[in-house]
C-alpha cells in the first residue's frame, strides 16, 4: 500500500494529489491514506501536506529503501530483484536460501543491519544501523578461477564509485578492503556456493561502513565511516544505485576476457605498491616491497630481491606506529 502510494506521488513530480484522489485510486479511506503518509513520513519521506491540494513528494530518504533502489536503478541484470530487511542475521546467509529456491542472476539483498555478519576467515563483522550491509548473487558464465577474480572486479566498482561520489582517495588493500590512509572503510567476501561445476553460483558480499558513529566501530581495527570523514551523513540509496550500475561494468569486462584490464583497474587504485608491506600468512608476517599483483589475482612481494606469490593473506600497511 505504501509503495502504491509513492507511485501515485511520484507519477506527477512536484505536483500535489489530493487525498480523495488516492483514496479512489487505492480503494481505501482518506483516514487510511493518511496512516500511510504518517507511516512513510516516519520512514524518512518527506512528503508535503496542504489544505484543499492534497500531498507532495519532496523529498526520500538517506536510509535504504527498496522502493526508491527499485525506482532508481538502470541496470541489466543486478538489482533488478531485490530483498531488503530491516534487519537480517547476514545477507550472505540469507542469499544462499534464496539460491536454493533458484533466485535469479543478479539479486540483491540488503538489511539495515545485521546480527552475525562475517568478513574473511570466519572474522566477526560488526553490522550496525547505518552502514550498506548487501550480498550480489551472480551465475557468471566463467571458470572457477576467473570466478575468483570477481572480488578484484567488486573492489575496483566501489572503489571508484566512493571517488566519482566523494571525491575521496579510496584505496583497496589486498585482498579486499577498501581504505582511507590506511583505515578501513568496506570490506568484501566472496563465497562460491555448491559445487563449481554443477551450480556456478557466487556470492559477494559488501560491507560499507557509511553514515556509522566512530562509536560504532571495533577499537581493535582501524577503521573509519564515509559520514566521518565527510562531516555529514550520505544517501546510502544513492550509493548502492551507484555501486551495482559500476560493478555491471565490471562484469561485464571480465566475462569478456578483459583480465588485464581488470588488473590494471585495479593496480591504479592498490594501496602500498612500491613500498614496504607485511604479508601475515599462518601465523607469520613477511615483509617485502609490494609490486601488485599476477594475472591470476595472486599478490607479488618483492623479498630481498626475489619475487614471491600469495593466493591467500592479509596485507599490512606500514605507519608511523607500525603495521597496520
Amino acid at each position: 500500500m505504501r509503495n502504491e502510494i509513492l507511485n501515485l506521488l511520484a507519477s506527477q513530480p512536484g505536483k500535489y494529489i489530493s487525498g480523495e484522489a488516492i483514496s479512489q485510486s487505492l480503494k481505501i479511506t482518506r483516514a487510511a491514506v493518511w496512516k500511510q503518509i504518517q507511516a512513510l513520513r516516519e520512514s524518512g519521506y518527506e512528503i508535503e501536506a496542504q489544505t484543499k491540494s492534497g500531498y507532495r513528494l519532496v523529498k526520500t530518504p538517506f536510509s535504504l529503501e527498496e522502493w526508491v533502489l527499485k525506482r532508481s536503478l538502470t541496470t541489466k541484470t543486478l538489482g533488478r530483484e531485490i530483498h531488503c530487511f530491516g534487519e537480517l542475521s547476514s545477507t550472505n546467509d540469507y542469499a544462499k536460501v534464496l539460491i536454493h529456491q533458484g533466485v535469479e542472476d543478479g539479486a540483491v539483498v540488503l538489511a539495515r543491519r545485521q546480527t552475525s555478519g562475517r568478513g574473511r576467515m570466519q572474522r566477526v563483522w560488526e553490522s550496525p544501523e547505518g552502514g550498506i550491509w548487501m550480498t550480489v548473487i551472480l551465475k557468471p558464465h566463467l571458470s572457477l578461477a576467473d570466478a575468483a577474480k570477481l572480488t578484484l572486479s567488486t573492489g575496483v566498482a566501489l572503489t571508484h564509485v566512493c571517488r566519482e561520489l566523494y571525491g575521496l582517495d579510496v584505496q583497496i588493500k589486498w585482498p579486499n578492503d577498501l581504505v582511507y590512509q590506511g583505515k578501513k572503510i568496506a570490506g568484501i567476501l566472496g563465497e562460491v556456493v555448491g559445487e563449481w561445476n554443477a551450480v556456478q553460483t557466487l556470492i559477494l558480499g559488501v560491507g560499507i561502513n557509511a553514515n556509522l558513529e566512530p562509536k560504532d566501530l571495533s577499537p581493535d581495527i582501524p577503521a573509519t565511516t564515509l559520514k566521518e570523514l565527510l562531516g555529514h551523513p550520505i544517501n546510502l540509496n544513492d550509493l548502492v544505485i551507484a555501486f551495482l550500475k559500476s560493478l555491471e561494468i565490471e562484469i561485464k569486462s571480465l566475462t569478456e576476457g578483459d583480465i588485464e584490464g581488470l588488473r590494471a583497474r585495479w593496480l591504479a587504485y592498490a594501496a602500498g605498491i612500491d613500498k614496504e608491506v607485511q604479508v601475515e600468512q599462518a601465523g607469520q608476517g613477511i615483509k617485502g616491497i609490494l609490486k601488485g599483483i599476477s594475472s591470476s589475482g595472486e599478490l607479488i612481494l618483492e623479498v630481498k630481491g626475489q619475487e614471491h606469490l600469495f593466493s591467500s593473506g592479509d596485507v599490512k600497511l606500514r605507519s608511523s606506529e607500525g603495521y597496520i
